[in-house]
């Protein structure tokens, strides 16, 4: 008889674990969201971009939450390594990036600008989340190109950049 218990309820037990990872894969993520916050943040992509092609850096620094939002190249392992032999903790970000952006901006000669690809926005509540393809172009030619991060946030009910982060690869 207790073989028979065991059979069972693992039978039992096996049912109800396939039938509860059924119900997890038909359910997908829910957000609150709505068409007004996504064409906002959608507005802040375009403004950021058109700061670029101005060479705005003031205006482009008022589109950031504050002046220490992470805004920074992921490096790849083998720089990661090289600033290790100078700073052990080196987590592979560093400081912000913001100023210097700014600063290169401010001050270039050059034609400058920033084409993004296959922009995907999602939002939920207060936060966004911004992902796409871009090309940074010099004088009319990419320079270098990669997948870029964005994290948004609305506070007084703008939408303000919290976090820049992107792959770079060379292109020139």
């Amino acid at each position: 008889m207790s073989k028979k218990k065991a059979v069972v309820a693992f039978i039992a037990l096996l049912t109800f674990a396939l039938a509860g990872q059924a119900l997890a894969q038909g359910q997908e993520i829910e957000y609150k969201s709505n068409a007004d916050d996504l064409t906002k943040i959608r507005s802040v992509l375009d403004e950021f971009r058109q700061d670029i092609i101005h060479k705005d850096a003031y205006a482009l620094t008022k589109l950031m939450l504050n002046p220490n939002v992470l805004f920074h190249e992921i490096d790849d392992q083998k720089d990661v390594d090289s600033a290790r032999k100078h700073n052990a903790q080196f987590d592979g970000i560093g400081p912000s990036a913001l100023d210097g952006f700014a600063k290169f901006l401010s001050t270039s000669k050059d034609k400058l600008e920033e084409k993004f690809h296959n922009i995907e926005i999602r939002q939920d509540g207060d936060l966004g989340l911004v992902t796409f393809n871009y090309d940074f172009v010099i004088d009319d030619k990419v320079t270098n190109s990669g997948v870029e991060h964005w994290q948004v946030r609305k506070i007084d009910g703008q939408w303000r950049i919290l976090s820049v982060t992107w792959t770079s690869y060379d292109r020139s």
